[in-house]
């Protein structure tokens, strides 16, 4: 016996317009079913409220004006698409306005609203633009390319990077940061299609510290990231002081530690923060480096490092200078270019706190997705990837929406102390075999109740 489901549903807008959906559902097709109705009364919803949209503006703010056309155009929104054919007036002044795209926030030649090229962009930031069209056409639904992906790219950080540079701080930040640690430091990538085959990615970082999270693991608290691409070292500046004014409560900020890997751009791009004392640093990563590329094979490199940053170049400087001469000619000069870098930044090479993150963050931030991958960028197309990846975060917030259910986990009892019953664990140690290891008989018997009562 087969059971099927009729259902009638009625859609009316307060103007009177609707539409009457019927829909007939089996156990057979069940999902398909409830997947279609769903579809069924998203657009006959979606397409009413057009409907009610476009008339109520033509009964208030077009109501002098004359309809000289009405054109059919699609909307695609990130989970339904409709079309519907809208209408054009002109104003007794002559001039001609499309008030439905206007009041829906689409441009001219504008198919996708704001929000659904936002969701491409956040799956970019992590993808290819071919993997990235491929998931998109699946959520949405509807086919979308990689072209398309590239040009929804390059119109969503065209237009964070214009907000970016007209960016002007107005009221302090509220982070308190007595000491802030700042750090800076540049990638370069491919070109194409340009007469400069590469070009170099600025990249500073901002935060008061960092907190323990695990074994060899820490968080930077209070993160501030910053990235551009062809901006000359006055304007990375201000926008440094722009952005890191309106993020922390630098008027009560006493001493600033600058990190970098001793670039002259890379140490000035905080000197416009303020007066207060800065200190720079020159990177423990860059130190590591350049000591145990040039001379690892001639010493032990751990005790000169320790020896370095606890009493200075100085008292290392004799000890590299016996061995610079035992190798070929290629690893003298690097041994001799090691020697000057550590000579010219001996005063920045110092053990200062919470520094030494700068390398990780722009690998996970730029060079994760615009370096590893064997690609190569147009210059437009890198400053756009450039600004979608600083504000990733909250483009997939943004874009992709999810709610807390308190309920459930009130219900599960999330966040409430158990006080009536046995904590509940496993000692891994009863699961080994090792029956001989210290106290696994005690344990035993307490987790099987078999210790004998006290007198």
């Amino acid at each position: 016996m087969t059971i099927v489901v009729k259902l009638s549903i009625t859609i009316e807008a307060e103007n009177g317009e609707g539409k009457k959906i019927e829909a007939r559902i089996s156990p057979e097709t069940f999902d398909e079913s409830l997947d279609d109705l769903g579809r069924q009364v998203i657009q006959a919803v979606g397409l009413t409220a057009l409907s009610t949209f476009d008339s109520q503006l033509k009964q208030s703010q077009y109501r002098n004006s004359v309809t000289i056309r009405s054109t059919l155009r699609t909307y695609h929104f990130p989970k339904s698409s409709f079309s519907y054919r809208r209408h054009s007036y002109k104003l007794p002044d002559g001039s001609i306005h499309t008030p439905l795209d206007a009041l829906l926030g689409f441009e001219k030649y504008q198919r996708r609203s704001w929000k659904s090229k936002e969701q491409e962009c956040a799956l970019a930031a992590e993808l290819s633009y071919r993997k990235a069209a491929h998931l998109n056409s699946y959520i949405s639904q509807r086919p979308v390319s990689a072209s398309t992906i590239c040009r929804d790219i390059r119109q969503v950080g065209r237009r964070i990077s214009e907000q970016e540079q007209r960016f002007e701080a107005e009221e302090a930040g509220q982070i308190e940061a007595p000491e802030l640690y700042c750090e800076s430091d540049g990638v370069w990538i491919s070109l194409q299609k340009n007469k400069v085959k590469k070009a170099e990615i600025r990249f500073a970082i901002g935060y008061t510290g960092k907190k323990y999270i695990s074994k060899d693991r820490r968080k930077l608290k209070n993160k501030y990231v910053l990235m551009a691409i062809g901006v000359p070292s006055s304007q990375w500046q201000n926008m440094i002081r722009e952005k890191f004014y309106s993020h922390y409560d630098l008027e009560n900020t006493k001493r600033v530690y600058v990190g970098g890997d001793g670039a002259t751009w890379v140490g000035n791009s905080f000197e416009l923060l303020g007066e207060m004392e800065k200190i720079r640093v020159l990177d423990p990563f860059h130190v590591k480096r350049a000591v145990g590329r040039a001379f690892a094979d001639a010493v032990d490199v751990k005790p000169i490092l320790n020896q370095l940053y606890e009493q200075g170049f100085a008292a290392v400087e004799s000890q590299l200078l016996d061995v610079v001469a035992k190798g070929d000619k290629a690893r003298v000069k690097a041994r001799l270019s090691c020697l000057e870098y550590l000579r010219n930044h001996a005063d920045e090479i110092i053990k200062a706190p919470s520094l030494g993150s700068v390398e990780s963050n722009i690998d996970k931030y730029v060079v994760h997705r615009m370096k590893t991958r064997g690609v190569s960028w147009s210059l437009e197309g890198a400053q756009a990837m450039l600004s979608i990846l600083q504000y990733k975060n909250e483009l997939y917030e943004h874009s992709f929406p999810y709610k807390k259910n308190k309920e459930t986990k009130a219900r599960r009892g999330v966040g409430k102390a158990d006080t009536g019953s046995v904590h509940k664990a496993s000692f891994p140690v009863l699961n080994s075999g090792k029956m001989s290891v210290p106290y696994a008989k005690l344990f035993k018997n307490m987790i099987d109740d078999d210790l004998p009562l006290s007198s």
